[in-house]
């Protein structure tokens, strides 16, 4: 074989590789994943800016459902409220709304100044539709690579593990010990230069068995996890097995048995931030 040819095959292979691993499935999970992870990102800042704009027309109007908050910018009418609009939305709130509308000491905004808060809305609302969707398709698409850890953890859950590995392929090389601490490098980095106490947990601490369980049993629990999650792994990528009903049995099996050990005093303790720190 000539030099030219064996340069031209080289290429060939080359490319064929490049192609088979940009086409892979588990690039368009990881750019799911990445998506919805930039699209929380936005729409919160520009959440924060509406509130703040809205603010200044209506300060004393406050919902801890941001979905609510939104809803409202778009349907109060702060000179003439109308229940009509506002019940649908507030509920037996309405009318107190309606009140405080009419006794508001904001600043009084033309109605070319509340089109452009209310189209900010909007564009929020279109942002959330648009992660929800994405997030509905990430989740497909984990049920179809991974189906033994979204079994075991959630498709969100394992989505994100396998876009934090770098692909469900190497994920399935990881050893428990460092699937237990994904998402927590810097943690983990910090306790090898410095000494501080190593991260007991990265994602998986968004599983509800580690997030609602008490501190001092949340290790065991990671470690329980993460050695389910190597395995679920390895059939997900290589055998194609699903055995993912047998692992979780064992695995809520465990946690039971360290429930159960860490007595009824702590087990009633559970982090009552878990949902707002998972979000």
């Amino acid at each position: 074989m000539s030099p030219m040819q064996s340069r031209d095959e080289f290429f060939k292979r080359a490319k064929k590789k490049v192609t088979i691993a940009v086409s892979s499935r588990d690039n368009l999970l990881i750019q799911s994943v990445s998506a919805v992870d930039e699209l929380n990102k936005s729409s919160n800042l520009l959440f924060e800016r509406l509130t703040e704009w809205y603010g200044m027309h209506f300060p004393e109007f406050r919902t801890p459902d941001n979905a609510k908050y939104v809803e409202g910018v778009l349907a109060i009418d702060r000179m003439k409220p109308d229940m009509a609009k506002l019940t649908p939305v507030f509920g037996p709130q309405a009318q107190s709304i309606a009140d405080k509308a009419r006794a508001s000491m904001g600043t009084v905004l033309s109605e070319e100044d509340i089109s452009q808060a209310r189209s900010l809305a909007l564009q929020v609302k279109s942002m959330w539709a648009l992660r929800n969707d994405i997030e509905a398709y990430e989740a497909k698409i984990a049920r179809e690579i991974c189906p033994n850890m979204s079994h075991l953890a959630g498709p969100e859950l394992a989505a994100k593990l396998v876009a934090q590995s770098g692909g469900l392929q190497r994920m399935a090389m990881f050893p428990a010990s460092t699937i237990q601490v994904l998402g927590a490098e810097k943690a983990l980095f910090k306790h090898l230069k410095s000494g501080s106490r190593p991260p007991k947990h990265g994602l998986i601490f968004q599983h509800a068995a580690i997030g609602m369980a008490p501190k001092k049993v949340r290790g065991k629990i990671s470690r329980a996890l993460a050695a389910k999650l190597a395995i679920a792994a390895k059939a997900d990528a290589f055998s194609h097995n699903f055995i993912a009903e047998k692992l979780k049995d064992q695995f809520d099996a465990q946690v039971k048995r360290i429930m159960a050990k860490a007595g009824p005093a702590d087990s009633a303790r559970p982090d009552r931030n878990f949902q707002q720190r998972r979000n």
